[in-house]
């Protein structure tokens, strides 16, 4: 992904933001409809406590996943249409979040996931990497960080929270 994506305010292209913006709701709807239909099929077979835990959480991290990339076009959306300024959403609170498990790689455990929810979990973590290169091309490689794991640190610190 290169520069050309972005426009003369370093802004992503409206025509390239709508396009990944499809994109990402179209994965959004394909996981919806999995975890609503397919799920259950899987869920009915007998599953021992650990891969029932196991799915679960999968399950959560690439809905997880894929809530931030939405929030992340959602305020892309808001600074094309002059809703918020660039420097408001390059602020780490509206920078891609959720790195910590959006990047983890899939691992199947030897099967033990349906392929149709793997693939599902494949291409969520394939977008967010796209996602993530957006973000750092428009506002730089400054790591957004966690504001849960920000206010823990601040707890610990005994700095107060603002």
């Amino acid at each position: 992904m290169t520069n050309q994506y972005l426009d003369a305010e370093g802004l992503l292209d409206p025509r390239f933001l709508e396009k990944s913006y499809q994109e990402a709701t179209d994965l959004i709807l394909a996981v919806a409809r999995y975890l609503e239909g397919e799920s259950e099929q899987f869920k009915e077979t007998i599953l021992s406590v650990e891969k029932e835990v196991y799915y679960a959480s999968e399950s959560m991290r690439v809905s997880s996943c894929l809530m931030h990339i939405m929030s992340w076009f959602l305020f892309q959306k808001g600074v094309a249409a002059g809703e918020i300024t660039k420097a408001e959403a390059a602020a780490p609170k509206f920078r891609l979040g959720a790195k910590d498990i959006s990047f983890e790689k899939v691992d199947n455990r030897d099967g033990e996931l349906p392929e149709r929810f793997v693939k599902l979990m494949n291409s969520a973590y394939k977008l967010y990497k796209q996602v993530a290169r957006m973000d750092e091309m428009v506002y730089g490689s400054e790591e957004a960080t966690n504001p849960v794991h920000e206010m823990f640190s601040r707890i610990e610190n005994k700095k107060p929270i603002d």
